[in-house]
């Protein structure tokens, strides 16, 4: 698949004239020829004939090639997908996939995966996305196919950039623009560039990234691709928007959705470039200060993509209608446009993300809990009042807390989501007081796995408040930074804390966090590790290993470099990773009234390190409680563990 010029085509009615005298062979042959030709402009025009050819593989199965069935299944997947058939174009991609992959036809199923991988990104299922994406690329670049080594790296590109990962985007779409150069592929080069640009545009580079926008519509004028048309005026209208020509940015928007509109009709493109019209309009006309009309092309937008389950589109309009709503001073509606937009976010990525909404309120309900425990005990004439007004208050300090601490949890991780990453772990969580200053925290990004542990200062409501601040800055760091470096990580997360608290200019204040932080690669064949007071153990041989992190706490010296006492560590060998806080070693025994201390947690995890991590967890828990006895429990308590055998 070396030559991808656009190829002289017949239309739909052409081919059904040409194919109606023929056999079914000739005719089968004919139809996956001429539809696999327009794969890259109009290919949804086409659908009625790829089911049509995929009628005719079956009935001729035994007298025809494995190749001709898979190319049926391809063009019928493809055919699908460029109308957003989602559902029939998975399966039929699927099935053209595993039946050239059994004749090692790698290029066109590379080009099956390309494409799947997308329908995944369509529903937020980026980990798939991202896996079956960088395998094809690996395999395309073995192999020179640029034609699909070009589209993978589109596709890369276009993930990073829904994540907002606009710099990887752009060396994505850069390296996309080169393989297509290199088979001189028009289309594929316009594509390339028009997003190169967008990406520019969305790093706050407006004029360079018009460049290229405009470049790629010239591209696409020239060969009479009315999608392409319709892709680049949009994006230009967004740049323009950006620039505050709003008028001009309309008039693109709606030149872009009536060719989106007439297509649809044409049977030539799917839905889905209606939709981000749509929003754009809505959009703009936000920014015009027509309210109305804006509300009433996003509530259209929202229908269309609830009916196609196209998530992410979903959660961006359901973010505008909630602007919209402000300021038209609906706030009810906006708040719930907005909560929307949250809910669907986290079931998208997974991500425990700063949320505002829900910040709000445990800001509100740690308040109230806060003020709630330093009333004193009003003094009255009557005792019994008196314990009536005791009791009242400790209700409401308990609700409250309660109501804190399911809004903390839902930050963490879920243990089911943690499983899918480390099917073999457990997490023994135990807060002294209701919500905790102790967090785990897990994410992916860019293929790796990040894992932290953290104890943040004190316990109770102030640890609360810390630990939303230590997982909202591990959210903003790496998930719409994407600093992966663990050590760069702890480095931003200590300025932006001292920045915020000014420990600098209090010496006695108190509020940090101490945190072991791991990145794990792709294949878990390594750790790169780095800790601010925490370290990492790990079990080989039969033996608890300790790493150290850097012996100094997050929050108070600006000039501490977590990079200089970063570690990676060969996995091979390695059983298990502990990562704990202090408040299990910290533990006074009502016995002997001595700390359990670091020697003893390390011999009870060597001890138990050959049964099941359920079994760990129990027994961690149940000889803590034992070893506590009736003595108030220290601190909170948190240990994760994870079995890396195979």
């Amino acid at each position: 698949m070396q030559d991808t010029k656009i190829n002289i085509v017949k239309s739909p009615n052409e081919l059904n004239f040409i194919i109606q005298n023929l056999d079914g062979i000739s005719s089968l042959r004919i139809l996956n020829q001429s539809i696999w030709e327009s794969r890259h402009h109009g290919v949804g025009q086409y659908y009625e004939l790829a089911k049509k050819a995929i009628e005719i593989a079956l009935e001729n199965q035994e007298n025809i090639d494995i190749e001709e069935l898979a190319q049926a299944y391809l063009n019928l997947g493809n055919s699908a997908w460029n109308r957003s058939e989602n559902e029939l174009a998975a399966e039929y991609l699927q099935k053209a996939q595993k039946l050239f992959r059994s004749i090692s036809e790698i290029g066109k199923s590379g080009f099956a995966e390309a494409v799947l991988s997308n329908l995944h990104s369509q529903k937020g299922e980026y980990e798939y996305a991202f896996a079956m994406i960088y395998k094809v690329i690996d395999e395309m670049q073995s192999i020179s196919d640029y034609e699909v080594l070009g589209l993978a790296q589109l596709s890369a590109g276009s993930f990073h950039f829904d994540l907002e990962s606009y710099k990887d985007s752009f060396e994505y779409f850069r390296k996309s623009t080169e393989s297509f150069k290199k088979i001189n592929d028009n289309i594929g080069i316009a594509r390339s560039t028009n997003n190169a640009g967008m990406a520019l545009h969305k790093e706050g580079k407006h004029a360079l990234g018009l460049q290229y926008c405009e470049k790629a519509l010239a591209i696409y004028e020239e060969l009479g691709l009315d999608q392409g048309r319709a892709k680049t005026k949009r994006d230009i209208g967004k740049i323009l928007g950006s620039q505050g020509n709003f008028e001009a940015a309309l008039s693109y928007f709606k030149e872009s959705l009536s060719i989106r509109q007439l297509a649809i009709q044409n049977g030539t493109s799917g839905i889905d470039g209606v939709i981000t019209c749509l929003m754009d309009i809505g959009s703009v006309l936000i920014r015009m200060n027509r309210i109305s009309d804006a509300k009433e092309s996003l509530l259209e937008a929202l229908a269309i993509s609830e009916a196609n389950k196209t998530l992410p589109k979903i959660i961006k309009i359901h973010r505008r209608l909630s602007e919209a709503n402000k300021i038209e001073g609906n706030f009810e509606l906006a708040l719930y446009h907005l909560e929307q937009n949250q809910d669907l976010k986290n079931d998208m990525l997974g991500l425990e993300t700063a949320n505002k909404i829900k910040m709000m309120q445990t800001r509100y309900a740690l308040d109230m809990a806060q003020k709630e425990t330093e009333l004193e005990k009003a003094k009255h004439d009557e005792l019994n009042f008196a314990y009536e007004k005791i009791n009242i208050i400790n209700k409401n300090i308990t609700d409250s807390l309660m109501y804190a601490k399911r809004i903390q949890t839902s930050f963490l991780p879920s243990r089911q989501r943690f499983k899918l990453t480390y099917p073999k772990s457990f997490i023994l969580n135990l807060p002294k007081d209701i919500v905790s200053g102790d967090f785990y925290w897990t994410t992916q990004k860019n293929g790796f796995h990040l894992l932290a542990v953290a104890d943040c200062s004190g316990h109770g409501v102030p640890g609360a408040f810390m630990s939303m601040v230590g997982i909202s800055l591990l959210n903003q760091i790496v998930n719409e930074r994407g600093v992966l470096q663990p050590g760069k990580i702890l480095n931003q997360i200590n300025l932006a804390l001292i920045n915020n608290l000014n420990q600098t200019l209090d010496e006695d204040s108190g509020e940090g966090i101490d945190m072991s932080l791991c990145v794990f690669d792709p294949n878990f064949s390594q750790v790169v590790f780095a800790g601010a007071k925490r370290p990492l153990y790990y079990l080989k041989n039969g033996l608890i290993e300790e790493l150290k992190g850097t012996p100094v706490s997050i929050g108070f010296d600006p000039y501490t470099d977590y990079s200089e006492r970063t570690t990676r560590l060969d996995l091979e060998g390695i059983e298990q990773i502990f990562l704990t806080t202090d408040g299990y070693s910290d533990q006074f025994s009502s016995t002997n009234g001595k700390k359990l201390m670091i020697s003893k947690l390390k011999e009870l995890l060597k001890a138990q390190s050959k049964e099941k991590c359920e079994d760990q967890e129990a027994f961690l828990k149940d000889y803590f409680y034992s070893w506590k006895g009736k003595e108030p429990q220290t601190d909170d308590v948190l240990i994760v563990g994870i079995n890396l055998t195979p």
